[in-house]
């Protein structure tokens, strides 16, 4: 039952409507799409009697209406793959952490292979400017306002390690001068 006490009956137009209401507000991807709306559709059917049968029905209404998105250009996932993997790496992700996120948004690995030779052609140090603008974003390095000690330097790498960076663009990024990994960040613009 829905807020107002009365009965809730789930329909093909109701699925429809949240994938409408959902693409209003957030981008996302097909499959992304499909589990927000299965996800929706199992939370309606909690405390149904029928609920199995019913959800089987809703599958069915869940592919068309995503199918339906799709037709009307709604949904993209080349588009969105392409958005989300630059605004991953303008805030300091590695190429590594933005391909694992997007697979767990659902786009398929031949598409993010497609984007990151994409990206690395255009720019082949794509990485290395992701982890200035990490140490940066996090003040590691050059970028340090407290004077380190030996734990602190140990930590910073062991922090963009886990970000996914190599270990010669961890020690290329924390041993340089401030100066020259911002000429080289505009320079590269």
């Amino acid at each position: 039952m829905n807020k107002n006490n009365k009965k809730f009956k789930l329909t093909k137009e109701f699925i429809q409507k949240a994938a409408y209401r959902h693409l209003e507000r957030y981008a996302t991807s097909e499959a992304n799409l499909k589990f927000i709306l299965n996800r929706k559709v199992d939370r309606q059917l909690v405390n149904i009697d029928n609920a199995e049968d019913l959800r089987q029905e809703a599958r069915i209404w869940v592919m068309d209406a995503v199918k339906k998105c799709v037709e009307l250009g709604l949904v993209n996932d080349q588009l969105y793959a392409e958005a989300k993997i630059n605004a991953y790496l303008n805030s300091g992700n590695s190429l590594n952490i933005a391909k694992n996120k997007l697979r767990s948004k659902g786009l398929s690995t031949r598409l993010i292979s497609e984007m990151v030779s994409e990206i690395e052609e255009k720019s082949p140090d794509i990485n290395f400017i992701s982890a200035i603008k990490y140490a940066k974003k996090r003040r590691f390095g050059p970028y340090r306002i407290r004077k380190a000690n030996e734990d602190t330097e140990r930590k910073e790498q062991a922090s963009m390690a886990r970000a996914g960076f190599s270990f010669d663009e961890i020690m290329r990024v924390l041993k340089a001068d401030g100066e020259d990994l911002e000429s080289f960040l505009y320079e590269n613009k």
